[in-house]
């Protein structure tokens, strides 16, 4: 206990989301229509068919079909869950947008210098790129038109998972804390982070590599012979970590009126630059509070170069050279397979494509963690080519608190109905409440509102080291207490939430 008498919590409690709708809980608005639809045609085939055998059937059968739409497992979902997906999956094949191929090369150049844009695999949507002055060095800023926001994107220093105590972990998470609650309930318009973690395979013969070319080829060959056996009882597997930080503003009237200003007459793109700019600086700060370096900010050749290296993990993240806007993509994309997609670039080593498949975090830790929960999914899962992108919809502490009233008036009086009915206490609502109870607390201290969503991509070279990565990593996303399920037939759209584009939450 500390001198105010307040235990320092060990443990962490991630809040789950449980609205109670009028049909059961967490039903959409969808499936409440089906099941009122249900409902209704069965009242009129009671109303219009001639025999009683036929009112009786429609009257049990339509219901009980729409129950069996919205309710019963099929293929680890529901047919409701399916349907939308199988009906997208199948235009997509129809139309012909399942597969790319890059312009790039035909594309040419402006009188300028200035290369043409592409358009991005299916997916990306429309994106208009545009360049900032942060400081001595440029930042890029993305202006998504379909989805009406601007993202810039910074290379930080990983949180160190491992490397720190448990008091020193629980300091950098109280501050980070500390950022989401100034982002959420300041003045300004970033309203969504996106944290990024990409692991890439070191090359373990880059050693060897290094003295083949630098070495003496005159040495004595006792110690060639000496150095080789000492450089083999040396392990050599290794894995390069990077973490980015994805800044996210949506596009609305009041950063249209205020771009406006703020280019002074100018181009109104100028004016954007300058509020993510300004937006950026302010993050950095904080960032800085809390413990975290920011090695530098991503311009146009470094997060081309950074998109380019997902779609294709050979290419070196910092070979930026010669990168543009267009050479972010690949120069083919498959997103015809249901189970994962392919992407292939005019640099690879071979002609076969990259295999891709993304999983959404469908449940996040139900019971208490320890701030280093993610430890086994970022770092003790070696030789997979993966990257784990956590993104953060904050809204202010008085629109959470809201919500969060609404939802504990929804549990007493779901406790206090299940009372009345003499059913035994489900331990898990019981622990649902104390986290609403907890989240409760946390939002009068003044923390923020958080809406997360994680999403996971894993890349091999063949189908079938695809499949063993998978099952790899979801034994390791078990060990982190997180339940994955994979975006089957809709890979081309989940794979962009893995992207610097601070994607993957609905508003």
């Amino acid at each position: 206990m500390t001198a105010e008498g307040y235990e320092r919590r060990r443990s962490f409690l991630i809040g789950k989301a449980k609205p109670n709708a009028i049909v059961g809980r967490n039903r959409e608005t969808g499936e409440l229509a089906v099941l009122v639809v249900a409902c209704a045609l069965a009242m009129i085939a009671a109303f219009v068919l001639p025999t009683l055998f036929l009112k009786i059937l429609m009257i049990i059968g339509l219901p009980a079909a729409g129950a069996a739409v919205i309710f019963l497992p099929y293929r680890k979902r529901t047919l409701y869950r399916w349907f939308e997906i199988d009906r997208s999956y199948r235009r997509l094949l129809r139309s012909g947008q399942a597969r790319y191929a890059s312009a790039a090369v035909e594309a040419g150049t402006r009188l300028g210098g200035r290369p043409l844009p592409v358009a991005g695999p299916p997916g990306i949507g429309r994106v208009r790129w545009l360049t900032a002055n942060f400081g001595p060095d440029k930042l890029a800023v993305l202006m998504h038109l379909d989805r009406g926001t601007v993202t810039c994107t910074l290379e930080i220093e990983g949180p160190g998972v491992g490397s720190r105590d448990a008091e020193d972990q629980e300091a950098l998470v109280d501050r980070f804390g500390t950022l989401l609650r100034h982002v959420a309930n300041g003045d300004g318009f970033v309203t969504r982070l996106q944290m990024l973690a990409r692991t890439l395979p070191a090359d373990p013969d880059a050693h060897a590599k290094d003295v083949l070319r630098r070495g003496d080829p005159e040495a004595a060959q006792w110690l060639r012979d000496s150095y080789d056996h000492l450089a083999s009882m040396v392990s050599t597997s290794s894995e390069q970590h990077r973490a980015y930080l994805t800044a996210s503003m949506p596009y609305t009237r009041e950063l249209a009126t205020e771009a406006r200003v703020m280019a002074g007459g100018a181009d109104a793109d100028h004016g954007l630059c300058v509020i993510m700019v300004r937006e950026l600086t302010d993050i950095c700060a904080r960032l800085a509070d809390a413990d975290i370096k920011v090695r530098r900010p991503l311009d146009v050749a470094a997060l081309a170069s950074l998109i380019h290296s997902m779609y294709d993990p050979e290419h070196p993240i910092d070979h930026f050279e010669a990168m543009a806007e267009r050479d972010a993509w690949p120069a083919e994309f498959d997103g015809s397979g249901p189970l994962f997609l392919r992407a292939k670039t005019r640099e690879s080593a071979t002609g076969e494509p990259w295999c891709h498949a993304t999983a959404w975090i469908r449940e996040w830790p139900l019971t208490p963690v320890s701030v280093n929960f993610l430890a086994p999914l970022l770092v003790h899962t070696p030789d997979v080519i993966r990257t784990v992108a956590v993104t953060m919809d904050l809204e202010p502490t008085e629109v959470a608190i809201e919500r969060m009233l609404t939802e504990k008036v929804n549990v007493d009086a779901e406790d206090r109905r299940q009372a009345k009915l003499g059913r035994i206490d489900d331990p898990r609502e019981r622990a649902h409440s104390s986290r609403v109870d907890l989240r409760g607390e946390d939002l009068a201290a003044g923390a923020a509102g958080v809406n997360l969503v994680g999403y996971i991509t894993v890349s091999s070279r063949s189908p079938e080291a695809l499949s063993r990565d998978k099952r790899t990593i979801r034994a390791s996303a078990g060990k982190s207490f997180l339940k994955l399920e994979w975006c089957d037939r809709e890979h081309h759209r989940a794979f962009v939430n893995t992207l610097p584009f601070a994607t993957g939450v609905r508003r």
